[in-house]
């Protein structure tokens, strides 16, 4: 669930064809939790001898090089159950019953996608998702975590819903267990 919020996609070639789950991550910052998303794939849901993908880019205005990485399963039946609840008409969007789906492992992955430290209190990127969506997503964590939190918006008028400070050691008890080291800067650890 909390890759699907995040940087997961699922993708169905044709209506009847099975769906494929494709995840990536564009900063060599992040290259061991790629690591270790990959590793939960990896070898049940590829092909016999799948080597991820690897992109090297050059932005022309910066001059900056970026190096990202990806890979996308095989397509399989058991990808279907989430095409069909996190997607319609081709449009990500939160299920309506996303209470019962967020586990804190859920959340977890979805901070370590999604996350940024934002002073003394944590950001969630959800960029990508509806106005009611966002909602539904922000109730979730103050009535099934009891987490303290708010919507605020960027520069560019997009949502990130705020975990305050007062929740952060809440937050970090929930979560920490599921946390691969690296990513422990995103809860202040």
């Amino acid at each position: 669930m909390g890759l699907l919020l995040g940087d997961g996609h699922i993708a169905r070639r044709s209506p009847t064809g099975n769906s494929r789950f494709i995840y990536g991550q564009s900063s060599t910052v992040h290259e061991k939790y790629f690591y270790y998303v990959y590793n939960m794939f990896f070898p049940l849901f590829f092909v016999k001898d799948y080597k991820f993908q690897t992109r090297y880019e050059k932005n022309k205005i910066s001059n900056k090089e970026y190096h990202s990485l990806a890979f996308t399963t095989m397509q399989l039946p058991c990808f279907n159950y989430y095409r069909d609840v996190f997607y319609n008409n081709g449009v990500k969007f939160v299920p309506l019953n996303i209470y019962e789906l967020l586990t804190p492992i859920g959340l977890a992955f979805w901070i370590m996608d999604d996350g940024s430290k934002q002073g003394s209190g944590l950001h969630i990127s959800v960029y990508g998702f509806s106005k009611e969506d966002v909602d539904r997503l922000m109730f979730t964590l103050q009535d099934k975590f009891g987490l303290k939190c708010s919507i605020h918006y960027n520069r560019d008028f997009k949502p990130r819903i705020y975990i305050f400070k007062e929740s952060m050691t809440d937050l970090s008890h929930l979560v920490k267990p599921y946390f691969i080291q690296e990513m422990f800067y995103k809860l202040g650890i």
